[in-house]
């Protein structure tokens, strides 16, 4: 793979057989060398959900937890893109929270908790 040198193209060379392993490891690279890539991509969610520009997945898997710095961490699992890790700034997390709270329904959950741990602190 070769980013060129204005960032608006990528070349790919690809003439082998991958493991889910090895496809997973290239999709992480190429999701890198599309962050270097102009135009960036639109802090604009997509408004369609067949226009192409994102993967969607019904009820992923979610995992949160606070770390030590106090950002908030979310893993995202998507069945074709792997995890996918956002460190969420406390003062964001904290509309996040409020929103969730306004629209959805209470109840219990382990959606908190850190494995087998019950902390709900990482690194």
């Amino acid at each position: 793979m070769k980013l060129s040198d204005d960032k608006k193209s990528v070349s790919l060379s690809i003439n082998e057989t991958l493991s889910a392993s090895e496809l997973t490891t290239l999709i992480a690279e190429l999701a890198v060398i599309r962050a270097n890539m102009l135009p960036e991509v639109s802090m604009k969610p997509p408004i369609k959900r067949e226009d192409g520009t994102a993967s969607i997945q019904d009820n992923p898997r979610l995992a949160i937890a606070r770390l030590k710095d106090n950002r908030i961490r979310f893993w995202l699992r998507n069945a074709g893109l792997g995890w996918l890790i956002f460190d969420i700034p406390s003062d964001q997390a904290g509309p996040i929270r409020d929103y969730l709270i306004a629209n959805t329904q209470t109840g219990t959950s382990d959606l908190f908790r850190d494995g087998d741990r019950n902390s709900n602190n990482l690194q």
